[in-house]
């Protein structure tokens, strides 16, 4: 519990760029937003972005995302992104492909019907008029 008061202490007052401004402002210190995440590990990164995300929502977490963007890249696993990615468009294209299969065994069904028929009516049509010459 009383580290839920420090945590909920620190988040009011070190996460939130206002409170920041307004201390470094009474103790005279010049004030960038950026010279907060300095101090912090990049691998921590995530956690505190999260934290600020959830305490001060969407303006302040776009705020820190632009000051620590370079540090957080450092933190990405570039090539496992790029593997995951690539496995992910792998299962896309099986799944697209699968339906445009499908789609196109039903097409070529539906043709094959279709010009059934269609063979259908001609040899009837046909049949009657071979039926009327030979009646004359």
């Amino acid at each position: 519990e009383n580290s839920d008061a420090g945590r909920a202490k620190v988040i009011k007052t070190q996460l939130n760029s206002n409170t920041r401004k307004e201390f470094s402002l009474l103790q005279g210190i010049d004030y960038a937003y950026s010279s907060l995440f300095t101090e912090i590990d990049s691998v921590l990164l995530p956690d505190v972005l999260a934290l600020k995300g959830e305490t001060f929502g969407q303006n302040e977490l776009y705020r820190m995302l632009v000051a620590t963007a370079p540090d957080l890249a450092s933190v990405v696993n570039r090539k496992g992104v790029l593997k995951q990615k690539m496995a992910d468009s792998t299962a896309r294209i099986a799944a697209i492909n699968a339906v445009y299969m499908r789609q196109t065994a039903a097409l070529t069904d539906e043709y094959l019907q279709m010009n059934e028929e269609l063979a259908s009516i001609e040899s009837g049509e046909r049949n009657k008029l071979s039926g009327k010459k030979r009646g004359r």
